[in-house]
């Protein structure tokens, strides 16, 4: 009797799960792979303008960190040689006694670069820039004046 109970039972699931569903229709698997594709092409725009964002906030943090280096050439009456790249440079930031072996630090990978004007002697008015070789991106000011680094929007 338990056995007969049995299958009755597992004739009865099997047809109500089987009955007039054979699988995915060819528009249904279209819409899926549709939708996955539009998520993942802005996924792929967000993690593209993000890793942008953070070369350029790494440029500006290594622009800024040479500004007290130039008030204590500025202090020490020093001058500044024109320099153009992405460093690590073999120019000292400084020519003045005592500033010997500070060298203009490396953008690494950021694809930025410094434009850095000659200056003798080098003044509180003084300012050298970081630029990118994109049309799209903004060049960093980085000033003696304002004692620090700011980009400026094209």
């Amino acid at each position: 009797m338990k056995k007969n109970i049995l299958k009755i039972y597992n004739k009865k699931f099997k047809e109500s799960i089987c009955v007039g569903k054979r699988g995915f229709t060819l528009v249904e698997l279209m819409v899926v792979i549709a939708i996955i594709g539009i998520l993942a092409s802005v996924v792929t725009v967000n993690i593209t303008g993000s890793i942008a964002k953070s070369k350029k906030a790494s440029a500006l943090t290594t622009a800024a960190s040479i500004l007290p280096e130039l008030v204590t050439c500025e202090d020490d009456g020093g001058s500044i040689a024109a320099y153009s790249g992405t460093g690590p440079s073999i120019a000292d930031i400084c020519n003045a006694n005592g500033h010997a072996n500070i060298k203009w630090p490396s953008l690494g990978n950021t694809g930025w670069s410094f434009s850095v004007p000659a200056a003798a002697p080098i003044t509180s008015a003084y300012s050298f820039t970081v630029t990118h070789p994109s049309d799209s991106a903004s060049p960093i000011t980085c000033s003696l004046a304002t004692n620090g680094c700011q980009e400026h929007q094209n």
